[in-house]
């Protein structure tokens, strides 16, 4: 505990009393202090009264400092020095930190942007760490700030009022189907030809109802979705294997389309753009190392994104 004596104590009356361990002079301390001598000296008899010693015996030549004063002169100016910290915001040094950054991606986003983000990540800030984990639909609702510094969303995640987010860009679905499929060699596709076969769909887990079916209106009940995944990378490759067909974006099936033997093809109905965003809790919306996480979130993503954000 704090003796009631200290609790008394303001920021000025240690700061002078750092002066005077420094100075040995009432003058010269009152000078830096901006105060009178005699408002000095009264300044003096507080820190006396609340350290119930002494602190300085005058001399001919100069004011000597008590063992007690001597003693508090370090843990003092650590902490003004500490104090005067708080009000500037510190400088992050990507070069040098070690610290760990924590990202919440879809799967889906796992495999389209993490990659290069790492890449940019680690060229420079080669000795941080950087952990990936999943975001669901609700995952964010329920989870405490400090565990993520940035999440990257589309409109299907429920974002907490408490997280800011930026609209990094906009995907557009398309129908992807495997290169061996009836329907590859098809300049485009009718809804007949999307509804007769089964679809694969890749879910977040949630509840959310699918958009597409919206847009199919009473012939949503007519398309069957045989296989479900949180996995892309797994949903692709089923694709390229069978005759189901899958409706999302069009830039990660391009990237592996030679890999999986996939074809692209635009689908039968008006389908609304997707909206990617970058989001971070509130309170991390000042820390320096966050803002130079997000910095490389969002240009990379952007560099990538089909249709970025202006």
């Amino acid at each position: 505990m704090i003796p009631s004596a200290l609790q008394h104590l303001d920021l000025k009356s240690l700061t002078g009393l750092l002066y005077l361990l420094e100075e040995r002079n009432v003058g010269r301390a009152a000078e830096r202090l901006f105060l009178s001598q005699s408002a000095m000296s009264r300044l003096l008899n507080r820190l006396r009264n609340a350290f119930d010693d002494p602190l300085f015996i005058r001399t001919s030549r100069a004011m000597v400092p008590t063992s007690k004063a001597l003693a508090l002169e370090a843990p003092l100016k650590q902490m003004l020095e500490q104090m005067a910290g708080l009000g500037s915001s510190s400088e992050f040094q990507a070069q040098s930190s070690h610290r760990t950054f924590r990202i919440q991606t879809t799967h889906y986003q796992a495999q389209a942007y993490m990659p290069a983000i790492a890449e940019q990540f680690y060229q420079e800030a080669p000795f941080a760490s950087l952990e990936a984990s999943t975001l669901t639909e609700s995952s964010l609702l329920n989870q405490a700030e400090h565990s993520i510094d940035v999440a990257l969303c589309s409109d299907y995640i429920h974002l907490p009022k408490r997280f800011e987010k930026v609209l990094l860009g906009r995907e557009k679905f398309r129908c992807i189907m495997s290169a061996n499929h009836e329907l590859a060699s098809k300049d485009s596709i009718t809804i007949e030809d999307y509804l007769a076969y089964s679809h694969v769909l890749v879910n977040l887990g949630g509840s959310n109802p699918v958009v597409s079916d919206a847009l199919l209106g009473e012939r949503a009940r007519e398309r069957h979705f045989a296989f479900r995944t949180p996995y892309m990378l797994a949903a692709l490759e089923t694709v390229g294997r069978t005759s189901l067909l899958m409706s999302n974006s069009g830039l990660l099936p391009e990237r592996f389309s030679a890999q999986f033997g996939l074809v692209i093809k635009d689908l039968p109905m008006e389908f609304p753009f997707l909206d990617y965003y970058l989001s971070w809790p509130k309170s991390a919306q000042n820390d320096p190392g966050v803002i130079w996480f997000r910095g490389i979130c969002e240009r990379v993503v952007k560099t990538l994104i089909p249709y970025p954000a202006d």
